[in-house]
């Protein structure tokens, strides 16, 4: 009998305990459900760190100083064991049938690198109503690759390499980027697999004064770009 691969889910998380739980549940109410959750506490002050620990196994959690979304997911995958890699955003969810959509594509064509699906996005139903008026929330569905939409192979993070620290936002971007230029091969479901929350303190809320971050994620790309063009190898994870 064919053993089913092991899937390591990695939660970054920020000063998310209004939302953790939720996103933790909807892991776990995955099927088939994950090997292990890593939850990396990215120095949250307002009792995250209790709220993940309150779960126990298969979930984990682990605390490390503020050093952004990057360094934590690298913080993650670092200590994950599972075959496949995936993200999840302490303040995103996952939709019934997520996990087994996505693991259905890689199943099917072994050759594939990396698979993702559609994502779709919703203010978050605790804001009142003259909060909600100010938010944008495209009602379509898109095919975005963000990092809580994909699973990986460990074999083809590894190749592309960790998410770039330097970036404060974009980070995910500039991964798919990278992805793309090493050859990685995905497959994209035409399902559901990822609900992105909006609300008032997403991370490029936050850090609009860090939106430059995603002219050099676009620069990175171009200049890899040439350099292929050119027969120049590049290195590094930027």
């Amino acid at each position: 009998m064919k053993a089913s691969p092991r899937v390591s889910v990695i939660v970054p998380c920020y000063n998310a305990a209004r939302y953790l739980a939720e996103a933790l549940n909807s892991i776990l109410e995955q099927q088939p459900s994950p090997e292990e959750v890593i939850v990396i506490d990215d120095g949250s002050t307002d009792g995250s760190t209790a709220i993940a620990e309150r779960f126990g196994p298969p979930v984990r959690c682990v605390r490390q100083e503020q050093a952004g979304a990057a360094t934590a997911r690298n913080h993650g995958v670092s200590l994950a064991s599972g075959d496949l890699i995936a993200f999840l955003d302490a303040d995103d969810l996952w939709p019934d049938g997520s996990l087994a959509t996505r693991l259905a594509l890689l199943d099917v064509d072994r050759e594939l690198d990396m698979a993702s699906g559609l994502v779709k996005q919703f203010i978050s139903p605790e804001l009142p109503d003259e909060i909600r008026r100010t938010l944008v929330c495209p009602e379509e569905t898109s095919r975005a690759r963000v990092a809580g939409a994909m699973l990986i192979r460990r074999s083809a993070f590894d190749r592309v390499g960790e998410f770039n620290p330097t970036f404060r936002i974009g980070e995910a971007v500039d991964w798919v980027a990278r992805a793309d230029a090493a050859g990685l091969v995905n497959a994209v479901a035409n399902e559901v697999v990822l609900l992105r929350r909006v609300h008032t303190t997403n991370t490029t809320t936050r850090l609009r004064s860090a939106k430059s971050d995603y002219l050099r994620v676009l620069k990175a790309s171009i200049d890899r770009r040439r350099a292929a063009e050119s027969g120049e190898s590049t290195t590094g994870s930027g």
